[in-house]
């Protein structure tokens, strides 16, 4: 369903569209800048482009748990949505370090995830929509210059696992080829990160072969 979402958006052609991003409330009328609010209405409308099309999806329950849609109609575990939106250059948060790290020892099949990334401009009271992607997290994700992973950083101290500029070709630093190298430099990270320390020093290769067994039961 993920990939079908994807073509019925190309076919749509929704790279150039123009969408209004004003808030009117007793005839005052303001015009929505914030990038995590554009990104919630993109993901509002994307719900009624999936109901207009047929495509079927369920919301997580819990907006703070990955992903955000489920896209198997009898599978939890398959056909899991993420929605990213950006202008510019990708600066989103794909996940929490510590939280993405530990969660994966549980649900393995997180690791198979797309991830739907929408690329847009705005001009004033609009948005426009530039470009877009289905990838899998070892697509946008690479090393950078200090870590084996790119990562938002404060004072010290890893927060959140960022993404790389995985559509440029003058980047220094690509993309990983596949999950083993993106679970390798995971491995890096957990090892030299001192909340993580309670993480096994075999944390990649306990993911990738539940991840392994994973893909072996349902595909």
């Amino acid at each position: 369903m993920t990939q079908i979402l994807f073509n019925k958006l190309i076919e749509s052609n929704i790279k150039g569209s123009l969408g209004k991003t004003t808030f009117t409330l007793n005839d005052k009328q303001t015009i929505i800048n914030d990038s995590s609010v554009i990104g919630n209405l993109i993901q509002e409308w994307l719900k009624k482009f999936m109901d207009d099309k047929g495509i079927y999806y369920k919301e997580n329950p819990n907006s703070q748990e990955p992903p955000d849609f489920y896209m198997h109609e009898h599978s939890d575990k398959i056909q899991l949505l993420e929605v990213k939106c950006f202008k510019k250059s990708p600066n989103f948060d794909i996940a929490n370090l510590s939280s993405y790290a530990r969660g994966l020892l549980i649900n393995p099949h997180r690791l198979n995830s797309d991830y739907l990334i929408i690329q847009y401009e705005q001009h004033n009271e609009y948005i426009e929509i530039i470009d877009l992607w289905l990838k899998k997290v070892w697509e946008i994700t690479g090393p950078s210059e200090r870590y084996p992973l790119k990562l938002q950083v404060k004072k010290g101290v890893i927060y959140n696992i960022r993404p790389s500029v995985w559509y440029s070709t003058q980047s220094t630093y690509k993309p990983f080829e596949n999950y083993h190298q993106l679970l390798d430099a995971l491995q890096g990270v957990i090892n030299t990160t001192s909340n993580l320390h309670d993480l096994s020093k075999n944390w990649s290769k306990t993911v990738s072969n539940a991840y392994e067994e994973f893909l072996k039961e349902t595909y």
